[in-house]
This record gives C-alpha cells, structure tokens and sequence, in this order.
C-alpha cells in the first residue's frame, strides 16, 4: 500500500509525542498511557463523522498537552509500516514500553505463525498510538487489540440494515438491494479480518463500553455522551 504525506495535524501530533516519549529512558518514566477512544462500526454507519465530532468535543474540553487526532485506516497503516514521521513515533514510544507492547501482542495472537505478521505489525502500531494517548481508532480491530491498554474507553455503532442499505445507496448511487448487499459483503468481510486473527467476534457487545444505536442518535449526540463518559471516568 502507498502513503502519502500525512495531515499536517497528525504530523505534529506524531512529532510531538516522539519528542515527549525519548525524552524518558524507561518505562517507569515514561508519561501516564491514554487515554484513547476506538470507534468500531456496523457497515455503513457514520465513524468518520462521530471520530471527527468526537475529536471537536474532546478539544473544546481539554486540546493540551496535544490535541486529540482521529486516526483512520491509512495513517494507521503508515505507523504500522512505520513511514515518515510515524518511524521516529514508533521508536520513541516502542522504546519506553516495547516490552509491555510484545507481550500484549503475544497474547492477542497466541504466538501464531509467521503468516500473523501482518495483523502483528497492525496490533503493535494501534497499541502504541494507544499507549501514546488522545487518539480516536477508527475502525481496524481498535477495541480487540487495544482491549488490556489502560484508560480506553472502546465504543461500537450500529443501526438497522435498511438504514444502513439507504445510506449506501444515496452515498453509492447504487439500487436499494445492491446496497443491501454491499453492506452485509463488507460487513463480513471487516469481522472476518478481526476474527482469523485473534478468534475474537469483532460484533460482539462484550468487547465495548457501549453500543449506540446511529439510527436514532447522531454523530453529533452520540460524541456529546461519550466525552461525557470521558469527564466522567476522569480521562478527560
């Protein structure tokens, strides 16, 4: 897969942890982990919208010692392949909790074989953005991986099907059952990806905070309840 230069506000975020984390020789030294937020969801519910309303919350609460980011799909798969600034990120935050982090991994996937590397190097990327804190995960298996960080607070959306077909429909131009089909495709296929790697179902409410229901509640509503679970649990 091929990066791009990263978003000038993710940049600073990666620059700005890396600078806080070398500056510690160990572990113990190193700042408190968290607290982040994964956003898991249905196919076809709003993430991206939630992540981003979440992000404008949580920074009119609280924007120091760095702003609260969204992190997609693509800059996490940058950290992952450790490009441009995320390399310098990764090896300073790795370095003050890299044992920790393995021993996460290893638990996650059962020292499996070799053909795991790929979901390890994803496991170890979105576990170090969660140990370096104020971060939104959007999507990838967030809540499964980073379920034993500390200071997490994991959220799943979901809605009806038809709701869902709709919003495929309009956003895709496509027939009602074409859309239909193309959520529950899609949506088999992310639960799949979490599923042969760590055995866990990615659906499943057990692994969640909560659970909201995007077909009655907003982007918008849904970010006001979470940031204040945050307040609430001190996170924020």
């Amino acid at each position: 897969m091929a990066f791009g230069p990263l978003p000038a506000g993710i940049q600073n975020f990666l620059t700005w942890q890396a600078r806080a984390y070398s500056e510690h020789v160990s572990a113990e030294a190193a700042p408190q982990p968290g607290p982040f937020v994964t956003v898991s969801r249905a196919y076809g519910c709003q993430g991206v919208p939630l992540a981003e309303r979440l992000a404008e919350r949580l920074n009119a609460l609280a924007a120091k010692p760095t702003p609260w980011v969204v992190m997609g799909k693509e800059v996490i798969g940058a950290i992952a392949a450790r490009k441009g600034e995320a390399a310098s990120f990764v090896d300073a935050l790795s370095g003050a909790r890299r044992s920790h982090i393995r021993q996460t991994v290893d638990v996650l996937l059962g020292r499996r074989p070799t053909e795991y590397q790929a979901y390890e190097t994803l496991a170890q990327a979105l576990l170090t953005l969660a140990e370096a804190g104020r971060v939104i995960l959007l999507g990838r298996g967030g809540a499964i991986a980073c379920a034993g960080a500390a200071r997490g607070y994991h959220v799943r959306l979901v809605a009806p099907l038809a709701w869902r077909a709709e919003k495929v429909a309009r956003e895709r131009k496509v027939s009602a059952p074409e859309a239909e089909s193309i959520a529950l495709r899609e949506e088999q296929a992310r639960e799949s990806f979490v599923r042969e790697f760590t055995g866990a179902d990615a659906a499943g409410p057990e692994h969640y905070d909560v659970v909201f229901n995007n077909g009655r509640n907003s982007p918008a509503e849904i970010a006001g309840l979470i940031a204040a679970a945050l307040r609430e649990k001190g996170y924020v």
